[in-house]
C-alpha cells in the first residue's frame, strides 16, 4: 500500500512540476505588467493630467492572478506560515499534524474551486462585463481562479500522499528535482 501511495505521489509531483513552472513564469509576467500599469497611472495622473481608467480595476486583477499563481509554490516548498508552538513540542505528531491540515486544505480548496468554477461559468455563460469603463468580460480576469484552486488540490493531494507513504514534506533546501521548481533565474 505504501509503495502505491509512493508511487501516486511522485506520479503528481510530476505532474505539477511543468505546472508550478508556468505558474510562477506566468506570475513574473503579470507582476511585470502591473508595475507598468501602475506606474503609467502614477506618471500619466501627476506628470501629464490624465489617467488610463484601468489601472485599479486591472491592479485587482493581477493581485488575484499573482496570489493564485504562487499559492501552488507556497504549497509545494512548504513556505506557507506555520504556527509551530506544538508541532516544535511533539515531533512524533508532525506528520500527522501534516495529513490533518492538509486535508483541511484540501477541502477548502474543493469548496472554492466549485464555488470560482461556478462563478466563473455563469459568468462565462451569461456574457457578464464590468461594470468599470473597461468593460472588461468577467470570465477573463475570473479564469485564474478555477485553475489556481485545481493546481492547489493537486498540490494537496501530492502532500497528503507524501504524508502518508512516508515521503517527507518538500522543502526549499531539497535539490530541485525533488520538490519541483522554486527559482525561476
Amino acid at each position: 500500500m505504501t509503495g502505491a501511495l509512493r508511487r501516486l505521489a511522485m506520479g503528481l509531483g510530476a505532474v505539477l512540476r511543468p505546472l508550478e513552472r508556468a505558474a510562477i513564469a506566468l506570475a513574473i509576467v503579470v507582476l511585470l505588467a502591473l508595475l507598468v500599469l501602475t506606474n503609467v497611472e502614477v506618471a500619466g495622473r501627476y506628470f501629464l493630467g490624465f489617467s488610463t481608467l484601468i489601472a485599479d480595476e486591472y491592479g485587482g486583477y493581477a493581485y488575484s492572478w499573482l496570489v493564485l499563481l504562487g499559492a501552488v509554490h507556497l504549497l509545494r516548498s512548504d513556505s506557507y506560515l506555520t504556527i509551530t508552538l506544538i508541532i516544535d513540542r511533539l515531533p512524533r505528531l508532525r506528520s500527522a499534524m501534516g495529513i490533518v491540515a492538509g486535508v483541511l486544505g484540501l477541502g477548502t480548496s474543493l469548496i472554492l474551486l466549485w464555488s470560482c468554477w461556478q462563478t466563473f461559468h455563469l459568468s462565462w455563460l451569461f456574457g457578464t462585463k464590468s461594470i468599470q469603463p473597461s468593460q472588461t468580460p468577467l470570465y477573463l480576469p475570473q479564469v485564474i481562479m478555477p485553475v489556481g484552486f485545481l493546481m492547489l488540490v493537486l498540490a494537496y493531494l501530492e502532500d497528503i500522499l507524501r504524508r502518508l507513504s512516508g515521503l517527507p514534506p518538500r522543502r526549499q533546501e531539497d535539490d530541485t528535482a525533488t520538490w519541483g521548481e522554486g527559482d525561476v533565474v
